[in-house]
């Protein structure tokens, strides 16, 4: 069976059980800065390309000349729904923020996944002020139907104040409406538990990042970098029944060693169709 024969047959499975009233997997979108090279040639183009391997939805905060209007008619002409805008604090600090919100409900997106890399190991209170940022925005984008939630890199669960991660602080301090985009592969980079996590913060994760847990992508050939590749270290097989059966709407797969090559999204497509079924 080829790839293409395997991801018809794997759709129409899917059909067959959501017909049958199944309780519904999460559905595949993915990150445009996997594919990140190819969109800065022809973003309409690669969109369409990586709808037709079986992908429903997209994350982007690269936009690519496009204001709202117009990233909301190449995501819609593409056939792909708008699943989130991943974003930095600075956009949603006042007055930046009702930009920011204009901006989405223009394009029909929903979602504010923002997340930040300067966090210094020395200073708290940098992190405490990105803390005041993203409730404050939560609070009002909330009136607005638009969720907001913060997105993790490694440096979160390396940073420590007083024996506790980055994260674990972060979250004793964030509002009950900041939700998470978790990124398990970033989890494990850093040498953390992301299942333990997850039972420490469950019903939090909308969206959640499938990138591969791969350090060094040095060697790897296109199609051999994506989810569940053999370089991977996460096990996707354990965090995909748990990530559905706490409510994870949207898997956003990101392979980030080749954005020059829709390759290792087709590979993770396959493979997560296949945890899925």
């Amino acid at each position: 069976m080829t790839r293409r024969e395997f991801i018809v047959s794997g759709a129409a499975a899917l059909g067959a059980g959501m017909a049958r009233g199944e309780a519904r997997s999460p559905r595949l979108a993915f990150q445009v800065y996997a594919v990140r090279d190819l969109c800065a040639k022809d973003f309409a183009g690669t969109l369409k390309a990586v709808r037709t391997l079986g992908y429903e939805g997209v994350e982007t905060g690269r936009f690519y000349g496009r204001d709202a209007k117009g990233l909301k008619t190449v995501c819609d002409d593409a056939g792909l729904e708008l699943v989130a805008l991943q974003l930095y604090p600075h956009t949603l600090t006042e007055p930046q923020l009702a930009d920011t919100i204009r901006f989405c409900h223009e394009s029909g997106c929903r979602r504010i996944n923002t997340a930040w890399f300067k966090g210094s190991a020395e200073n708290s209170n940098d992190w405490q002020l990105v803390v005041n940022v993203i409730n404050h925005a939560a609070e009002v984008c909330a009136k607005e139907g638009i969720d907001v939630a913060y997105h993790n890199h490694d440096q979160e669960f390396r940073v420590r104040f007083g024996g506790k991660t980055a994260m674990e602080w972060l979250y004793e301090r964030f509002s009950p409406l900041v939700k998470q985009e978790f990124d398990p592969g970033w989890c494990v980079v850093a040498g953390g538990d992301p299942m333990a996590w997850l039972r420490a913060h469950p019903h939090r994760n909308p969206t959640v990042h499938v990138m591969p847990a791969i350090e060094n992508g040095r060697g790897l050939k296109p199609g051999e970098a994506g989810v569940g590749s053999a370089a991977d270290k996460a096990d996707w097989r354990t965090l995909v029944p748990s990530l559905a059966a706490d409510g994870t709407q949207w898997l956003v797969a990101k392979p980030t060693v080749h954005p020059d090559s829709i390759e290792d999204l087709e590979a993770s497509y396959i493979y997560l169709k296949g945890v899925l079924q």
